[in-house]
């Protein structure tokens, strides 16, 4: 179904209250929840990365790989180890979620942040973990340090213990040197040689650690704090007024939701709906509901309340149809509706009365002989009628005729109720009768049975120029409207088009309301049983 967006605006605000109630309920459960939540604070504490003291301040390669070793301290920071340390030094004041270590993009600045329901403690936490974590690195360098330094410490002692054992050798090889005696002499060149090895080896050793000292505690990373924690003045979460507004929009997404599903599964005859493809006929009128309508004599609510939108649109209906007798005349019209309760002896009587003020001489006939209204909604008895008129054909109509509401209007009521209405409606006493009164009259209008629900309608309607259908707008079924359109069809009947009665929120769903403006009063026209 395509829709514009007048259809799309008529749509919404014939359910607004449903996107309204969404609202509500989701906005209210939102704002609730949240007021009902413990408060939690945050503090943020802020350490920075430098080079170390070998490097200049100006050192661009120093600076990029101060930046890149960010991340690696940032685990560090969050390091089982680390979270160890401070418990340690803070004990119960740790909060459950602990902290976490966050890196500025394209700094060498990390951020420390707790989140706690005591706003000192998560001050003290933050500040806390910054200090330790100073401690933590010169300890893990050091720690570092020392086992490289435990290794060169090795080897030199371990070189020292040979260079004993050649001292030892050469000294006892000295005392048995003879100048004749060649092979001790080679052996003591030999030691020789290899102590003096030993000995530059161990020379080197420790000038490497020597080195290696210097140049850990120069070109070791910087930790400097940047900026302290300070207690919040107020906590983070929750947030009422902003669950409230975010519960407000979800509400509205909901709303929006539902009342498009409700729209795509609603397959009801609506004003958006293409009545012409359902039914082979065009909306010849749009009636506007009337609250509060009584039944009765406020039923004919063009004498009650003329100046309506409902009033206004049956008299586009009485001109439409007089522009639908340009092509072939109507004399006759038969006015039912798909199913029961869809406002049908309402319109015929609307009808006649709006062709009445028009000048014209309208006769009434309810053939609804299964459940009559016509006599309720006028006033009058329904003693004799219609089937008075078949089963006394020397009676003449205008014997039966009663005049109602307004001069040129006269009324057939059904009479009593025959135990088969078909086979009086089939009867040529019948046929005779319609043509008899359309002689005698300007129009015959025939309040007649839902098509659905009996066979009459379409028994009276071969009988006259045309047929109206009547249907209750967002009530009626589009494959009621399409069953009964289809059987008038078949029945070789002429549909000359579809009154949508009781739109619901369209005050001006007539020409007056069109072009002058929203009319004084919407209102029902339905007659209860109708």
């Amino acid at each position: 179904m395509d829709l514009d967006l007048r259809q799309l605006t008529r749509i919404a605000s014939r359910r607004w209250w449903i996107v309204a109630l969404l609202m509500i309920i989701a906005g209210t459960s939102a704002y609730v929840s949240s007021a009902r939540e413990t408060p939690l604070y945050t503090a943020s504490a802020t350490l920075m990365l430098s080079p170390g003291l070998s490097s200049s301040i100006n050192d661009y390669n120093a600076i990029i790989t101060t930046q890149r070793m960010t991340e690696s301290y940032q685990h560090m920071a969050m390091s089982q180890p680390m979270r160890d340390r401070v418990r340690e030094v803070l004990g119960d004041k740790v909060p459950g979620t602990g902290y976490t270590a966050s890196v500025a993009p394209d700094s060498a600045i990390i951020r420390i942040s707790v989140t706690g329901t005591d706003p000192e403690a998560v001050a003290l936490v933050a500040n806390t973990v910054v200090s330790e974590f100073q401690g933590f690195v010169s300890d893990y360098i050091a720690e570092r340090a020392q086992s490289t330094r435990s290794g060169m410490d090795a080897q030199i002692e371990a070189l020292q213990l040979r260079q004993d054992v050649l001292d030892q050798q050469l000294l006892e090889l000295r005392a048995r040197e003879d100048a004749g005696n060649t092979e001790i002499q080679y052996q003591i060149d030999d030691l020789t040689a290899e102590r003096a090895n030993i000995t530059r080896s161990i020379v080197t050793l420790q000038t490497n650690a020597v080195t290696l000292d210097a140049q850990m505690a120069a070109s070791s990373v910087r930790i400097q704090p940047l900026n302290a924690a300070v207690p919040p003045g107020r906590p983070f979460s929750p947030q009422p007024q902003r669950s409230l507004m975010l519960g407000l929009f979800v509400g509205a997404l909901l709303g929006a939701g539902v009342v498009a599903a409700l729209e795509f599964l609603d397959n009801t005859v609506k004003p958006e709906v293409d009545v012409q493809g359902l039914a082979g006929a065009s909306v010849l009128a749009t009636v506007s509901e009337l609250p509060r309508l009584e039944a009765g004599g406020h039923q004919v609510f063009t004498l009650s309340q003329p100046k309506s939108g409902a009033a206004e649109a049956m008299r586009l209906l009485r001109t439409n149809l007089e522009f639908a007798s340009a092509s072939r005349a109507i004399h006759s019209l038969t006015v039912t509706s798909p199913s029961p309760g869809e406002g049908k002896s309402t319109v015929s009587a609307n009808l006649g009365t709006v062709m009445a003020q028009a000048g014209l001489l309208v006769v009434v006939i309810d053939a609804d002989m299964r459940k009559p209204s016509q006599d309720r909604i006028f006033g009058i008895g329904n003693r004799h009628g219609l089937t008075t008129l078949l089963m006394h054909p020397e009676l003449s109509w205008e014997s039966v005729a009663r005049k109602v509401a307004l001069p040129g209007l006269l009324l057939i009521p059904s009479g009593p109720i025959p135990p088969n209405p078909s086979d009086l409606l089939r009867s040529d006493r019948f046929i005779r009768l319609i043509e008899v009164i359309k002689s005698d009259v300007d129009m015959v209008i025939i309040d007649s049975p839902p098509v659905l629900s009996a066979s009459d309608s379409l028994i009276v309607a071969r009988h006259t120029d045309g047929v109206v259908m009547v249907c209750h707008s967002s009530k009626t079924r589009t494959d009621a409207l399409r069953h009964a359109s289809h059987a008038i069809h078949q029945g070789d009947i002429r549909l000359i088009g579809v009154v949508l009665n009781r739109q619901k929120g369209q005050p001006a769903a007539s020409y007056y309301g069109e072009f002058y403006g929203p009319t004084r009063a919407p209102a029902t026209v339905a007659v209860p049983g109708d």
